[in-house]
């Protein structure tokens, strides 16, 4: 149960980086709209990317450093 939040989180981050990259590729990878005023203030696929890619690493080492934990006090 102590995991559930940290797994919930690196599945989000992993959904984020691939929604974002499917979302760009089907604009053409193109950087149009990257700015909020520019796009009328919709998200671009590239901040989703970048969320997710965000998400990742912490997600990560919280699980890291729980399991680096547990182990230590089986000891």
């Amino acid at each position: 149960m102590r995991y559930l939040s940290r797994f919930l989180l690196l599945t989000a981050g992993f959904a984020l980086i691939a929604a974002g990259l499917m979302m760009w590729r089907a604009t053409g990878f193109s950087f149009e709209g990257v700015w909020f005023f520019d796009n009328g203030y919709r998200p671009h696929a590239l901040h989703l990317l970048i969320l997710g890619l965000a998400m990742v690493p912490p997600a990560l080492w919280e699980i890291f450093l729980l399991e680096h934990q547990q182990q230590n006090n089986g000891r």
